[in-house]
């Protein structure tokens, strides 16, 4: 097995560097608590996080989306104006915090968002010889503008994780390729030369050297019944070694998810061993390893507790009792370097996609428990706000 153990990039920035040596340092002793936009969608406004309201700590690594800088626009998918990301990646980089960026772009052929993102031939209008292949380009240079615009007060850069095209194996992104479950039009190959010609594009055309590529395959679209249906669902169409330098999961099936054939202690043990997939890849290829984006353990717990075809299932600790459990399982979840839940967005508050609990939450003072773990890390410094400045 090929082991790499420094950044992909051949040309890594000193920042960059520093970041991978400290997250060498971090693995398999702690896991950094993430929260996408922790600082921009909130519900409770007696601080600017959640996660501090409740905590008195802001999260080690902060998530924010670039969905629709590819049209010019100046505000993201979620109306976050790209100037306050900028701001709050300078400010996270300030106390020590982690940026980690995802893309969630419209479909190249049709332009269309969430409901619209699929069209046939998608990869394939964007490859080398395809319709879309400029124009494709010309996105990655917004891209790279934004990237290249990520500096602190010393005009250095900041050094940040970027997961392109997660959720691959899905049928829900323009990207995709579908998984071994259900497989869709666009092939493994088509997949690889995309994500290759990206990082490729960026750092040999744009001259961005301060990103570490996260890949991030979705939960539910691998089988876990053996070692091998496990194993190649997660490398299904994975671009190489050479072009990836976190293996990580996205999990919002063994999260808040509610099969019907599973019983909480299954779901459990198959957070487990997704994990512990994760881990055990990551240990092989000499990469660091991470839970991407995760649904809420609260979410799940308020599904159980109000009850499945009439049977009420008590889960009085999701934080602790069911994700800490499972992230301190073995010498391979250990090696989860954060945990990402997503935004505390109103749309989705009671679902799996609302990331951290509200003070009047029955699992607050369980999630309180959980940040203040041994094995958690959030950040206890006072982070500036730009009105401050």
């Amino acid at each position: 097995m090929h082991r790499i153990e420094s950044p992909v990039d051949s040309h890594p920035t000193d920042q960059l560097l520093s970041l991978y040596s400290h997250l060498r340092g971090l693995t398999g002793k702690k896991t950094m608590f993430g929260h996408q936009d922790t600082t921009l969608c909130r519900l409770m406004h007696e601080c600017d996080s959640d996660v501090v309201t409740l905590t008195g700590a802001y999260p080690a690594v902060w998530g924010f989306d670039l969905g629709r800088i590819e049209l010019g626009w100046k505000k993201n998918i979620d109306d976050v104006s790209f100037d306050q990301i900028r701001q709050q990646v300078l400010r996270a980089h300030d106390i020590g915090a982690i940026p980690t960026l995802t893309w969630h772009s419209v479909n190249p052929i049709t332009s269309g968002g969430y409901g619209s993102n699929m069209a046939p031939g998608s990869v394939r209008a964007v490859l080398p010889g395809g319709d879309r292949h400029g124009r494709f380009l010309d996105w990655l240079d917004r891209v790279a503008i934004v990237l290249s615009s990520l500096t602190d007060e010393d005009n250095l850069p900041i050094p940040v994780i970027f997961r392109p095209f997660h959720e691959h194996n899905g049928t829900w992104f323009w990207w995709s390729l579908g998984s071994p479950i259900e497989a869709i039009d666009t092939s493994e190959d088509e997949f690889r030369q995309l994500w290759r010609m990206s990082v490729d594009y960026l750092r040999n055309s744009c001259g961005i050297h301060h990103v570490l590529y996260a890949y991030s395959p979705d939960r539910s679209r691998i089988d876990l019944t053996d070692e091998t249906t496990m194993t190649g669902g997660y490398l299904y169409g994975y671009p190489g070694d050479d072009y990836v330098d976190v293996l990580g999961i996205d999990d919002y099936w063994d999260m808040d998810q509610q099969p019907l054939d599973k019983s909480p202690s299954k779901q459990h043990k198959d957070l487990i061993t997704m994990l512990t997939l994760v881990g055990y890849l990551a240990e092989e290829r000499g990469k660091l390893a991470a839970a991407t984006e995760i649904g809420s353990p609260g979410a799940f717990a308020s599904r159980l507790n109000n009850g499945r075809d009439g049977e009420k299932v008590c889960v009085p600790r999701p934080w602790t009792g069911y994700l800490l459990s499972a992230l301190e399982a073995n010498q391979f979840t250990t090696r989860m370097l954060w945990c990402l839940p997503w935004r505390n967005s109103l749309e989705a508050e009671g679902t799996g996609a609302y990331g951290t609990p509200s003070a009047d939450s029955p699992y607050a003072q369980d999630f309180i428990d959980f940040a203040q773990n041994k094995r958690i890390v959030l950040i206890k410094k006072l982070a500036k706000s730009p009105v401050d400045e």
